[in-house]
Parts: structure tokens; C-alpha cells; sequence
């Protein structure tokens, strides 16, 4: 009895501590999505790639102080923001990471951690510039009947 107790507890044990994401969730934006990945661009700048879906956004590189990053010769670390919009109709609610690279031996890339603190700074001038962008925007011209 008390070996299949424990059975059962590792098993939920592992199941509840398998899927923690990082970084800053910000939850209910009200925009649609064209507006939310054009408020995004305005926040990270232009994109470095975006997912099929559009809704995957990856900056560009930079280091440490924020510098972005033309050569990666002589860099060992690198950081870059990405942001994803979940949900599948309004309101979305939009994931910001900041997420760490080293190089290997190899010369290969390696994330090695996350920044929370830079993306909860991100995330925070993102919900800004939404709520501004809600503010700003003229309903009529909005309006698409199909």
C-alpha cells in the first residue's frame, strides 16, 4: 500500500513540475491581432523572424547593455525577446521571454537561462503602448462587417 502511495506520488509529483514556462504573461489584451503584432514591433523593433502563424515574434540580437549586435564574431553571449500571442481570438493574452545564449567550444549557440526581469520591462512597455493604441484608435475606420 504504502509502495504504490508513493508510486502515485512521484508520478503526480512529475506531471504537476514538467511544464513551468519563464518570462511575463500579460493577460486579456483587447487588440486584434495585426494590431498587437504591429504594437510589438514597435516596442522590440524590427523583427528578426516571425512563426508561420504570426504569432511568434523574435527580435534581433543585443548584449548585455541593451546594444544591438551586428558581428556575432567575438561575442560569447547573446540575448533576444521573444514574444508570443496565445489564444485563439480575442482577447490574446501575449508571453514575453527574454532568453539567454552562450557559445559552445564548437562555435555553436546554447541557451543556457532567462531574464525575467529584463521581460517584465518589456512586457510592461508593451501593455503601455497597447492601452495608448487602443486609445488612439478610430472605431469606424476599424470596422470590417466581413
Amino acid at each position: 500500500m504504502t509502495r504504490t502511495f508513493v508510486g502515485l506520488f512521484l508520478c503526480a509529483l512529475v506531471l504537476l513540475s514538467g511544464c513551468q514556462t519563464g518570462g511575463v504573461l500579460l493577460r486579456e489584451t483587447p487588440l486584434s491581432l495585426s494590431e498587437t503584432r504591429r504594437v510589438i514591433t514597435i516596442v522590440i523593433g524590427e523583427p528578426r523572424d516571425l512563426s508561420q502563424n504570426g504569432r511568434e515574434i523574435y527580435s534581433k540580437y543585443y548584449d548585455r547593455r541593451n546594444n544591438r549586435l551586428e558581428k556575432m564574431d567575438m561575442v560569447r553571449e547573446r540575448y533576444y525577446t521573444l514574444v508570443t500571442v496565445l489564444g485563439d481570438r480575442r482577447p490574446y493574452d501575449v508571453q514575453v521571454q527574454v532568453l539567454v545564449e552562450r557559445r559552445t567550444p564548437e562555435g555553436g549557440w546554447e541557451q543556457v537561462e532567462r531574464d525575467d526581469d529584463r521581460a517584465a520591462v518589456l512586457a510592461e512597455k508593451i501593455r503601455v503602448t497597447l492601452n495608448q493604441s487602443r486609445d488612439n484608435r478610430n472605431v469606424i475606420d476599424d470596422f470590417r462587417s466581413f
